[in-house]
């Protein structure tokens, strides 16, 4: 008789172990779907906080020397386009970056992710408008800023423009010595 009483508690503990979990994955569930995150990204973010990691200087990859920012511990940040800048606040939710300027009362909502050294912004909404195209850009996180000026932007262009004409004529020059070859 113990040995029956002994399995119905053993199937009692078990039940309430199931349910305990049951009740989690649903809750998880719940919260993945309440800040638009995958399973993976929200247990990655128990863990360890994209927030915290958020606080930086952020360069531009695809534009460096152009776009840059800094996040502050205080819940404040600067946006750099050149030597330009702009000021604002920030909030985090789950995965979600809203970032506010005061002066403009604009409102950028970007989904976020830091992978290393790396932060990826995928822009969601612009002024409470829902992003039309996907717009991810990819920044590094520095110890300091290279933000050039427009003027520096704009000569860098014209240099790469020169380096692009001379590779053009380079090509013309070998591609007409090809032909004069052949017609030998």
């Amino acid at each position: 008789m113990a040995k029956k009483a002994l399995t119905k508690k053993a199937k009692i503990i078990i039940g309430v172990i199931v349910g305990v979990i049951v009740a989690l994955v649903a809750a998880g569930g719940i919260y993945c779907v309440a800040t638009d995150q995958n399973p993976v990204e929200a247990t990655k973010s128990i863990f360890s906080s994209d927030e915290t990691k958020l606080v930086a200087k952020w360069q531009s990859q695809s534009a460096a020397g152009l776009s840059a920012y800094v996040f502050y511990d205080d819940g404040t940040y600067d946006s750099y386009l050149s030597t330009i800048n702009f000021s604002g606040t920030y909030t985090v939710k789950g995965n979600k970056l809203t970032l506010k300027n005061p002066e403009t009362s604009k409102e950028i909502i970007y989904k976020f992710s830091i992978s290393g050294k790396v932060l990826t912004l995928t822009l969601l909404e612009e002024d409470g408008k829902e992003a039309e195209e996907s717009d991810v850009s990819k920044y590094d996180q520095v110890d300091e800023l290279n933000q050039k000026t427009l003027s520096d932007l704009i000569s860098d262009l014209q240099s790469d423009n020169e380096d692009e004409e001379e590779e053009e004529e380079e090509e013309e020059t070998t591609e007409e010595e090809t032909e004069e070859e052949t017609d030998e």
